[in-house]
């Protein structure tokens, strides 16, 4: 029975101090993790907080402003019926191209356009009388004036009946080619209807309706870019009116685009970017500026190394880069990332990568005075 209980004083004690290490051990994990959390704290503390600056630097950059509208064909001009009748036969599609007064379509012969056949017998009748009075002219039988006035009726009636003979059919206005159909076999387009309208595609106009607060930024002769299918097309302003139109109060400005590859197609709703024009200034990454609660700010670092807000008037922006027009001065350290963790007054660190500024190894241009 001794043995017995001094067993179990043996167990006890050795689970005693089974418990008391464990408790030990966990204490000092406890311990290391408080010392792990506060290291990164007191690494901040020493070293300062990571970010990555840029000097901001006096530069140009280009002011690009965007504006949408149609492509148009150059000397656009449009078929014109010159009949009541349903169309008989189309010799022409949309992408066809014509020589001028090249016949594009012919009406069905109805009672009611009897006009070119009234003509042609009109001349004959005429020939036969203008024959028979020249015969007599040629024998004095009747006078100079009469004669003329003879010759003259029958060159009226041979212009109207190529008249007549035209209104018949739907001749081309021009050569080109056709861009927009719109009739189809036995429809009527009427008296003066729109048939078809036919372009020279070789160059192309954009026309923009502009505002009076945008028109001043267009100059005749400035760039302008449309992307179709991932390419990128350039052009030139080529008319700036000097009003605006009476009804829309917007200026038609017309973009001249070249166009031989015909990427540029009559109907198109494009967006053009104009370089309106070029400013110069102080100039700061994009990703520099931090807006909040209706406020642009940029967090510099002073000369000892200290976390300072400024707020900072924005001028002309553009994909990567924004003008500074007032808040910042030229060569001050600028922060481009970590700024969102800053407070004022907190100390920098400014990392670098490979033994080079961080922006060297970002894919975008003006890093190139990173700190």
């Amino acid at each position: 029975m001794k043995n017995m209980t001094t067993f179990t004083k043996a167990i006890i004690t050795v689970s005693a101090a089974s418990l008391l290490l464990v408790g030990c051990d966990l204490k000092k994990k406890d311990e290391a993790a408080e010392q792990k959390a506060t290291t990164i704290e007191q690494i901040q503390a020493e070293k300062g907080k990571p970010a990555i600056t840029t000097t901001a630097t006096t530069d140009e950059i280009t002011d690009v402003r965007k504006f949408s509208g149609a492509i148009e064909g150059m000397q656009q001009t449009y078929a014109i019926s010159k009949m009541s009748d349903p169309l008989a036969k189309i010799n022409v599609q949309v992408g066809s191209s014509v020589k001028k007064d090249q016949v594009l379509a012919e009406y069905i012969f109805t009672g009611d356009n009897t006009q070119y056949q009234q003509a042609q017998e009109q001349i004959a009748i005429l020939q036969k009388a203008t024959e028979r009075m020249r015969e007599l002219h040629a024998k004095g039988g009747i006078s100079q004036q009469d004669m003329d006035t003879q010759e003259m009726q029958l060159k009226v009636a041979k212009m109207n009946l190529e008249t007549a003979r035209r209104a018949t059919k739907i001749l081309a206005p021009a050569a080109g080619i056709v861009t927009e159909m719109n009739y189809k076999v036995g429809q009527v387009p009427g008296l003066g209807g729109v048939f078809c309208t036919i372009a020279k595609l070789d160059q192309v106009i954009l026309k923009l309706n502009v505002t009076s607060k945008d028109i001043g930024y267009f100059k005749k002769g400035a760039t302008a870019t449309v992307e179709v299918a991932g390419e990128k097309l350039k052009g030139k302003v080529t008319l700036i009116p000097l009003a605006a139109n009476p009804q829309t109060r917007f200026f038609p400005v017309e973009i001249t685009f070249n166009n031989k590859d015909k990427k540029l197609l009559p109907g198109m709703y494009v967006t053009a970017e104009l370089e309106a024009r070029k400013v110069k200034g102080i100039v700061v990454p994009l990703e520099a500026i931090v807006y909040r609660n209706g406020v642009n700010t940029v967090w510099t670092v002073t000369k000892d190394g200290k976390a300072k807000r400024k707020v900072v008037q924005t001028g002309v922006q553009t994909k990567h880069f924004v003008q500074i027009l007032d808040g910042l001065e030229e060569g001050e350290e600028v922060m481009v990332t970590g700024q969102f963790r800053m407070n004022d007054g907190d100390k920098v660190l400014v990392n670098e990568i490979d033994g080079r500024p961080a922006e060297d190894s970002m894919e975008k241009p003006g890093f190139e005075d990173a700190k």
